[in-house]
């Protein structure tokens, strides 16, 4: 998992030559880890920034800058940044039993928010598995992978979804990065056609 942090604002890259800069609002249920899993992208560490707001993410690869805004659950700024992203994460809490009802309700909310076309990530998190062993890839037996499943139907399910363009649903876990390189490749384009 590498990561090169830039300042805001910025569209030449430390490599030389211009990124396309994306923003990136990740938003979610209520202790799903939204924040923690920005973190994890854009500093490779769990802890929130001390100055919260949008944070950089270069991805020289791709030719991309990532300016990732954590909200996590406080829906009263849903509204103000979201319609202004180029793409949605949305996370849930891949531990936990999933709450369908809570799940529409919120992924509801933040898809009316969502500009026309604009691909949504769903983000399964908590599901701790270990990016560098062998075990990470029986994750199709997980619970994360069974409330991946019933996400992704309430998704789709989800009488505003009809307006998104992609929708895309993926394990990762904060604590131990698993998925998270997978999930900056889509939100970049490598597996997510925008």
């Amino acid at each position: 998992f590498h990561f090169a942090k830039v300042w805001m604002g910025s569209s030449q890259s430390a490599h030389g030559g211009d990124l396309k800069q994306v923003k990136v609002v990740v938003v979610g249920m209520p202790g799903s880890g939204a924040k923690s899993l920005a973190s994890r992208w854009t500093t490779d560490s769990m802890e929130q920034p001390s100055n919260p707001g949008w944070q950089s993410l270069e991805r020289p690869f791709e030719k991309m800058q990532l300016q990732i805004l954590a909200l996590g659950s406080a829906r009263g700024l849903w509204d103000e940044h979201i319609s202004a992203t180029d793409v949605l994460a949305f996370v849930v809490d891949g531990s936990e039993q999933f709450d369908e009802v809570a799940f529409t309700h919120s992924f509801s909310a933040a898809l009316a928010h969502l500009p026309e076309g604009a691909p949504v990530v769903l983000l399964v998190n908590k599901v701790d598995a270990d990016p560098e062993e062998e075990e990470a890839g029986k994750m199709a037996d997980s619970h994360g992978s069974v409330v991946q499943a019933k996400c992704s139907a309430a998704a789709a399910a989800c009488a505003v979804s009809k307006a998104v363009r992609q929708c895309k649903a993926f394990l990762v876990s904060a604590k131990t990065s698993y998925g998270c390189d997978e999930v900056l490749r889509s939100i970049c384009g490598a597996r997510l056609v925008f």
